[in-house]
């Protein structure tokens, strides 16, 4: 019938927002779980870096950095100078010209590396404590050091301020809290929206916002270096590694060591 005419053309428009953030949304999500599984194993290799460099904070900064660097490794980011700068071409044919090289990997690194300076990235080093330095420590060389030698062959007593054994200070255990950049258009502000605001009449969705002074706090609330909002989401990963060094009492931290996640 006539009166019937334009009938799917109204019913699509009605769905076509739904269906839009349906797949947005899967895909954005998708990206968020391949950012988590790349942090878990960063996570792994930076409490392993501390493993075997004496529990340094710098260290594992380091290898925090080089474990994350295939997040943001590509080929149209290049070091240029000093500055890693973009290399987007196309060339006469309108194809893309791709060249990969180290270059790329290196300002990946470096990408990571402002992260951890500029409060994104917060690597907080949970095991040994300054309570399990107090219990095990000794002084070496004017270094608060605790000793990793023979540990099967030493008394297991615990101590009654850290309440650990020196085998249990001996595990190197790190928190890192990452704030990943959600990069996917429209359902981007609205997950940043749902973990940085309170809930309302109008949003009873949101779940926000996050404690004041966390790391979430500062995640949500970073804006870019043009000044735009970020539109960031933290996410968590820990390590634990059996120390294979002896663990130093380090106070150095590019990035910010408090646990304030």
């Amino acid at each position: 019938m006539r009166r019937d005419r334009g009938q799917a053309m109204v019913e699509f428009a009605v769905v076509v927002m739904v269906l839009l953030l349906l797949i947005l949304g899967t895909l954005q999500f998708a990206l968020i779980y391949h950012a988590k599984i790349t942090l878990n194993y960063a996570a792994f290799e930076t409490a392993r870096a501390g493993a075997v460099n004496n529990a340094r904070m710098w260290a594992m900064e380091l290898a925090f950095s080089r474990a994350m660097a295939p997040l943001y490794t590509t080929p149209y980011v290049v070091e240029q100078g000093s500055e890693c700068q973009s290399n987007f071409v196309l060339d006469s044919n309108r194809s893309t010209t791709i060249d990969f090289s180290l270059d790329n990997v290196k300002c990946a690194r470096q990408r990571v590396r402002d992260m951890i300076a500029g409060d994104l990235v917060r690597i907080t080093l949970v095991n040994p404590s300054a309570e399990s330095f107090a219990d095990f420590g000794y002084d070496n060389a004017g270094a608060e050091t605790i000793p990793n030698d023979n540990l099967m062959y030493r008394s297991a007593e615990v101590k009654a301020m850290s309440g650990q054994s020196i085998q249990d200070a001996n595990l190197v255990k790190v928190h890192v809290g990452f704030c990943y950049e959600l990069i996917v258009p429209l359902v981007d502000q609205v997950i940043w929206r749902m973990i940085a605001l309170a809930p309302n009449n109008l949003q009873p969705e949101n779940f926000g916002p996050p404690r004041g002074g966390s790391f979430a706090e500062a995640c949500v609330g970073a804006n870019k270096a043009n000044g735009e909002p970020r539109y960031g989401i933290p996410i968590y990963a820990q390590g634990l590694v059996r120390m294979q060094s002896d663990p130093i009492l380090d106070t150095f931290c590019a990035g910010q060591c408090e646990d304030n996640s």
